[in-house]
């Protein structure tokens, strides 16, 4: 019997192609995979109650959420990764003191300020999907307290004072900060992550905990934070829509997202 793979997939543009559809090709790629005995695994930057559920009724085995801070597997939760309260404390500060558009992901969903809720645009997101409504909260006071932190998210400004570089200069030795994802750029927005959490340290994890090899493994995804999955699967692939950095990385690049891309990969690496 052929051992199973685990196969850790980006949601956005990775299983999400540039119009937020999953193509019926990366459908039917997914759905072959696991009925030839293969794991399927979403392994995303976004809070577990943020994903879509057009993604979460694909089946996929196991969810890695929260840029790796979180991870269920099974309906168990095998990774529940805390920011420091002083990390949170000091990168709010910081927002608030240069008008910065931020949001936290927290256990109980996303907690955002109302400019980063517009410019993000999310009511158009919670009219598609109504049932989402209860994991988007919106900041009123900045000196409130949160449920639990694994994440964060912000827009450097819009005037330019500021760049992502100069945010991870400002935060360093609270927060690892790396660019982010959001509407397929990097440059105006960040992620803020705890130190030594990552994707790849999620993917090493839950390979352990399933007794697979890394080397039965594969990761596949298109942004800054999929580097570190990417370089410690077995095999890593990024999209054809990558960045460069990952594209740099990768064992094997796929075509864009907008052209099969995860579809492509999967029937070339599962055959």
């Amino acid at each position: 019997m052929r051992k199973p793979t685990l196969v850790f997939i980006d949601i956005d543009g990775t299983l999400l192609d540039s119009s937020h559809h999953i193509p019926e090709s990366a459908r039917k790629e997914c759905q072959r995979a696991q009925q030839a005995g293969h794991k399927l695994f979403i392994c995303s930057g976004r809070a577990a109650l943020d994903i879509d559920p057009p993604v979460l009724e694909l089946g996929f085995d196991g969810i890695v959420s929260d840029g790796g801070a979180c991870a269920e597997l099974n309906g168990e939760t095998i990774i529940d990764e805390r920011m420091p309260a002083e990390s949170v404390r000091a990168a709010t500060s910081f927002f608030i003191a240069h008008s910065m558009p931020y949001a936290w992901h927290c256990s109980d969903g996303m907690h955002a300020t109302e400019r980063f809720l517009n410019r993000l645009g999310i009511w158009r997101k919670l009219l598609r999907h109504p049932q989402m409504r209860g994991s988007w909260h919106t900041i009123t006071d900045h000196s409130a307290p949160l449920p639990p932190v694994r994440k964060g998210t912000f827009y450097v400004p819009e005037n330019g004072s500021l760049t992502v570089e100069d945010v991870r200069r400002e935060l360093a030795g609270y927060a690892t900060i790396i660019h982010g994802s959001i509407n397929a750029s990097s440059e105006d927005n960040g992620e803020i992550l705890i130190p030594g959490v990552d994707k790849g340290t999620a993917l090493m994890k839950v390979s352990q905990r399933l007794g697979v090899p890394l080397s039965d493994t594969i990761a596949i995804g298109d942004s800054d934070n999929d580097l570190e999955m990417i370089q410690t699967a077995g095999i890593g692939v990024a999209m054809g829509n990558g960045t460069e950095a990952v594209k740099s990385v990768a064992d094997m690049i796929a075509p864009h997202v907008d052209n099969n891309g995860l579809a492509a990969a999967l029937h070339r690496l599962l055959p």
